[in-house]
């Protein structure tokens, strides 16, 4: 009789443990630090019942994503790779990838995300599933707004080899909300250069504005942006000839190329900007009496500065 007991004993204490500790197929790795996609995916994966476990690091291929469920005693590994939402099934040693949106996600964008992940996963019925019934599903994301705002140091070549002050605004789209690419429109100004040259003192300004075109890469709560635009740059040369006064305007075309980084936190984002800007058919400047050159436009400039951006 008490070996009977013992054994009924042992086999009560074994189940009682194997349901405290939860089986691989109720566990879920997310390798992603966004707040908002943690709290969307465990409302839509609460009917499962499924436990989400966090670590922040992504894994790099399918290979990193098996070890990393193997270790976590999961089911599925989730994550982000850059504009991709990737979803491994440990099970079927299948992974998957959906077209979803970089850098940190609203609640909207997030509801989205954990919707597609929980159909990627391809979940049974859950157990205590109710009667079908219709529910309203939010709408996708519209095109993200952003405006910015910076300060820079330009170094100009030619006639201009100085530095100066510039201020800069912008405001782009994000036209496919699922993509990185952003379209917008920038315009700079700064200030004036000292010009006295062949008996003409004054100064030289220009402003311009550029069509921009740009592709965001996000990791966590940092984003890379590479930036190319074209526009015009207005170039005004004001003063004073000999005793006459004098004033030159060109529109010219202009070329910018640029790398912005920024580190983000929630809508706003703080970051720095390089860029170099290429003029085309810069003029040169002379007397009006004689050859002597008074002032050649730049047809190359330097920029690095600091913006500070927020997304509506």
């Amino acid at each position: 009789m008490r070996p009977t007991l013992l054994l009924c004993s042992i086999l009560c204490a074994s189940l009682a443990v194997a349901r405290a500790a939860p089986a691989a197929r109720q566990r879920v790795v997310l390798a992603d630090a966004d707040p908002e996609l943690r709290h969307a995916m465990e409302q839509a994966l609460a009917p499962w019942h499924l436990e989400i476990v966090i670590d922040g690091a992504a894994p790099r291929d399918a290979a990193s994503a098996q070890e990393r469920a193997d270790a976590d005693t999961a089911r599925f590994v989730v994550w982000r790779d850059g504009d991709q939402l990737v979803v491994f099934d440990r099970e079927l040693s299948a992974l998957e990838r959906r077209a979803s949106r970089a850098g940190r996600l609203d609640p909207v964008a997030a509801a989205a995300a954990a919707l597609t992940i929980k159909t990627s996963m391809r979940l049974p019925p859950p157990p205590d599933a109710a009667p079908a019934t219709t529910v309203a599903v939010s709408p996708a994301p519209g095109p993200g707004i952003r405006i910015e705002a910076g300060i820079a140091a330009r170094l100009a070549g030619g006639d201009a080899a100085a530095l100066s002050a510039r201020a800069r605004v912008a405001v782009d789209v994000r036209p496919w909300p699922a993509h990185g690419w952003r379209l917008g429109v920038a315009g700079d100004v700064g200030t004036s250069t000292p010009v006295s040259r062949a008996s003409f003192k004054g100064t030289w300004q220009d402003w311009a504005v550029l069509g921009v075109a740009g592709w965001s890469y996000a990791r966590a709560a940092w984003e890379l942006e590479p930036q190319l635009g074209v526009g015009v740059r207005f170039s005004i040369l004001d003063g004073r000839e000999a005793n006459a006064a004098r004033s030159e305007a060109d529109s010219l075309v202009t070329l910018r190329g640029g790398l912005a980084a920024r580190w983000r936190a929630g809508r706003w984002a703080v970051g720095a900007e390089l860029a170099i800007d290429a003029t085309l058919n810069t003029p040169t400047y002379h007397r009006a009496d004689t050859p002597a050159e008074v002032f050649q436009v730049p047809a190359l400039g330097g920029l690095l500065g600091a913006q500070l951006a927020i997304e509506l």
